[in-house]
């Protein structure tokens, strides 16, 4: 990998002892290309560096590697090598956090949701200005086997697959599913719902909150009711 901060150097700092029974979330973020101001001071930087007392953090950042679904495992490996970890957060680093503000905040709703797979709400970028939310549920007749949720009553939503945007996953999730976790050797669809579908026939449920609420930016930045604003930095 051409950046990684995941890798350990010849002699490692001494990590802080993590009380028994308190979560430990590790960060991690996959990365290929420049990232917003807006992204690093909104986001990454809370998470990587303001601490909570209720969960431990620790971190793995990686680029270089050409194939999305290589370095989502290499990540995982990395994350689950530390046996104290106990959640995978996956973050893309063009999701900012919108509601709430505090990503710290956004985790531990994550967290209080105590299911194996909870991710927030946003929206996926696709072609044409098309912006549907980043779940989807199964529908044989469609062109890809999925069709996206577009309404729903409640904020907890049970659905077949969703985006690995801002996503919490248990570690026993990914000690009862064979490695490779990901893998995406087709056009459509990708890596996270190869993973989705795994993690169904390993009988677990995927749970949105939409309580936690993301933008996803690019040039522009589409938020949860579909308006598209500028990056704030």
């Amino acid at each position: 990998m051409a950046w990684n901060e995941g890798e350990q150097p010849k002699t490692a700092p001494v990590q802080p002892v993590i009380p028994k029974g308190m979560p430990h979330v590790c960060l991690l973020v996959p990365h290929f290309s420049a990232v917003s101001l807006e992204w690093v001071e909104s986001t990454y930087g809370p998470l990587r560096f303001i601490p909570r007392p209720d969960f431990a953090k620790s971190h793995k950042l990686a680029r270089g590697i050409l194939n999305l679904d290589t370095e989502r495992n290499e990540l995982a490996k990395m994350a689950l090598e530390d046996k104290s970890v106990t959640h995978l957060l996956w973050l893309d680093t063009d999701c900012l956090c919108e509601s709430p503000l505090d990503p710290n905040l956004a985790v531990a709703m994550l967290l209080q949701c105590n299911v194996p797979v909870a991710s927030g709400l946003y929206r996926a970028k696709k072609l044409k200005g098309d912006y549907p939310y980043a779940m989807w549920v199964k529908n044989p007749g469609s062109e890809y086997g999925y069709v996206g949720i577009q309404s729903w009553s409640g904020n907890w939503l049970k659905v077949d697959a969703i985006g690995f945007g801002f996503v919490l996953v248990k570690r026993e999730v990914f000690e009862k599913i064979p490695f490779p976790w990901f893998v995406w050797d087709k056009k459509s669809p990708s890596e996270d719902f190869d993973f989705c579908e795994k993690i169904a026939k390993a009988d677990y449920d995927i749970r949105v909150f939409t309580e936690v609420r993301l933008s996803h930016a690019g040039m522009m930045k589409v938020r949860t009711d579909g308006n598209v604003h500028v990056l704030d930095v």
